[in-house]
């Protein structure tokens, strides 16, 4: 009797978990047959035109870039220029983006697809906002997948701010990486081939001067001593690559960096057709430091007046590379002296 009293309750129990499981696995289907196949951010698509904030937030970067015209400027960089191209492919994402698999509820499990809090986990929120201030669409973007959904089709997970489920959309965001990243990377880009002179002046008052007379000849080293024989037959003119595909590192407005009264190195390039640039390079906080003029005259005067617009108001910080060519001194360039 007691035996088969277990047995009765042993088969209940195997009941009940069979239906929990069938229930479970209706409402999934539910939520699937109901929302797979749509938008996450329904209605986006067409009030893109009113995007006029985008927010970025995760535990290493808070951001905001806000339109104005086609450009995009970063307020927490004092209104400097963002990747605009980045900035609209993020956009254009968010709003193609379309739910394919309902996943968790459970905030336990909300770090291994990444869609936890921002502040403290992985994920990214998203925010857009019109002109007026008004939320247009938020999201937190989580994990990405890389050719989930087969066919080159990329996927990620992603879950309303305010909804407890998350969900697997198809669609790619890429998200990742520091303020730098988000920024208009560009600052100069003056060829080799222009460059007629360069003059570095170290911060101990040393000096690095080379030129040439025609474009089509190599750069020599000006007051190089008789006995000296320079290490590559090229290197006098490694300097006057510096300004070719000059970008930044970092940003800040010059008023908040301002050059410092030593340690300073100043570089300067003038061109074949009259343009002239100056650097003034420093040390701040481990990265190297620039701020920028320039003049010119005849046909560089144009050229000088929007090279002033575009960077005067600025301090870059410069790739290692790139601030190794203005460290440069007359030393790094001789070969050593031959053993008697």
């Amino acid at each position: 009797m007691r035996r088969r009293g277990l047995i009765l309750l042993l088969g209940a129990t195997v009941l009940m978990v069979a239906l929990a499981i069938v229930a479970l696995a209706s409402g999934e289907r539910e939520v699937s047959n109901a929302m797979s196949g749509k938008r996450a951010l329904p209605g986006l698509a067409e009030r893109l035109g009113e995007v006029a904030t985008v927010g970025v937030s995760s535990s290493e970067l808070t951001a905001s870039f806000v339109r104005g015209g086609e450009a995009w400027r970063v307020p927490e960089k004092d209104g400097y220029p963002a990747d605009a191209a980045r900035i609209r492919q993020v956009v254009l994402a968010l709003a193609d983006l379309t739910l394919v698999e309902p996943k968790t509820q459970k905030p336990e499990l909300y770090p291994r697809l990444e869609v936890d809090d921002p502040a403290a986990g992985k994920s990214h929120l998203l925010s857009l906002k019109d002109k007026a201030g008004t939320t247009l669409a938020a999201l937190i973007v989580g994990k990405r997948r890389h050719d989930r959904l087969g066919a080159g089709t990329d996927a990620v997970y992603v879950r309303q701010p305010d909804a407890a489920r998350a969900w697997l959309a198809a669609g790619s965001l890429e998200l990742s990486g520091a303020m730098s990243s988000w920024l208009d990377r560009h600052i100069l880009d003056i060829p080799e081939k222009r460059i007629a002179t360069v003059s570095l002046v170290a911060s101990d008052g040393s000096k690095l001067a080379v030129k040439r007379d025609k474009p089509e000849d190599k750069f020599a080293v000006e007051d190089l001593p008789a006995d000296a024989k320079l290490k590559q037959e090229d290197a006098a003119g490694e300097p006057a690559s510096a300004l070719d595909g000059l970008e930044l590192d970092d940003v800040e407005s010059a008023e908040r960096m301002p050059v410092p009264e030593s340690g300073v190195i100043t570089a300067s390039f003038a061109t074949f057709d009259g343009l002239k640039v100056e650097l003034r390079l420093f040390e701040h906080d481990g990265k190297d430091w620039a701020v920028i003029a320039a003049a010119g005259a005849d046909k560089a005067a144009a050229e000088a007046e929007q090279v002033t617009d575009q960077v005067s108001r600025w301090a870059y910080a410069l790739p290692t590379f790139k601030a190794s060519l203005l460290k440069l001194k007359l030393a790094d360039l001789l070969a050593p002296p031959p053993k008697s």
